[in-house]
């Protein structure tokens, strides 16, 4: 079967199994088996495929329809430019997520001195990698999964990064040196924020397949974030960023949080393209 045909028959299988973008899901899924760029596949339309490539193809296909994310299929998802590992230990990265980093880049990239930032639950690694791959500095990357951590050393070493991004294994800031307090240029975190009351109502990818323990808040939502707006003071030093990823709806509950602790000023709030409020920062006195 050449590669239009299979093309062709798997956006035929993943549109009655009710899947959405089948186009650009197989593309991704026969760019993976193939091991080749998006493009070639309409460059070489004729090119036929091996048995092996096609029942890997089929098999994927399969996955998908039970509802496994394209993502941990392909074990690759991009992110702010970069191209990541990625597998059921950790969040597949958001693009929305791209808005705190780049909240944290419009602030720290002018700065004369190298920078230490904390990235609290840094799953994949991405936001790490990222602020890294355009600062000058150290991140300190914490995650209390160890599979998640392993997910992230992949991705800093394929990225060239074992310099620059410091892993800690533990409870959140109880994970980094005490030598550091008041040290810190940033505080960068996208912490579980889903409430429990509303697993019901996810998409079955996200439900069933991402690790819950990095979706769900303990609480209300904000039992994380309150936590480390808290504990995050004692590492930041003077004009030190706060930079959080928040749920839909939770922006006026977390400015009044940071509020509240009276050790940050110039509170802000970023929207998405859509005008949709996405991430709260403020500065520590």
């Amino acid at each position: 079967m050449t590669i239009k045909e299979t093309l062709d028959q798997g956006i035929n299988r993943l549109s009655s199994g009710r899947i959405e973008n089948p186009a650009v899901t197989c593309e991704l899924l026969l760019v993976a088996v193939l091991k080749c760029q998006r493009v070639d596949l309409y460059l070489s339309p004729a090119q036929s495929l091996t048995e092996k490539q096609m029942a890997l193809y089929q098999g994927m296909l399969e996955e998908r329809i039970s509802g496994r994310p394209v993502q941990y299929i392909t074990h690759s998802a991009s992110f702010f430019g970069l191209e990541l590992y990625v597998d059921e230990n950790v969040l597949i990265p958001r693009p929305e997520t791209e808005i705190l980093v780049e909240a944290v880049l419009e602030r720290l990239s002018e700065s004369k001195f190298p920078v230490k930032i904390i990235d609290w639950g840094t799953g994949s690694g991405n936001v790490a990698i990222a602020l890294a791959s355009h600062l000058q500095g150290e991140v300190f990357a914490i995650d209390i999964s160890k599979g998640a951590l392993e997910v992230a050393l992949k991705n800093i070493a394929s990225h060239g990064l074992e310099s620059r991004i410091k892993l800690l294994r533990g409870d959140g800031f109880k994970a980094v040196p005490k030598d550091l307090k008041g040290k810190m240029d940033g505080v960068v975190s996208n912490p579980p924020y889903v409430r429990r009351d509303e697993e019901d109502s996810l998409p079955r990818e996200v439900r069933d397949f991402e690790p819950k323990e990095a979706l769900f808040d303990k609480e209300q939502g904000l039992y994380f974030t309150e936590k480390i707006v808290s504990e995050a003071e004692g590492f930041l030093k003077k004009d030190g960023l706060l930079v959080l990823e928040i749920a839909l709806g939770q922006a006026e509950k977390v400015t009044k949080l940071i509020h509240q602790e009276k050790s940050y000023r110039d509170i802000e709030i970023m929207t998405d393209l859509a005008g949709t409020q996405r991430v709260v920062l403020a500065r520590r006195k």
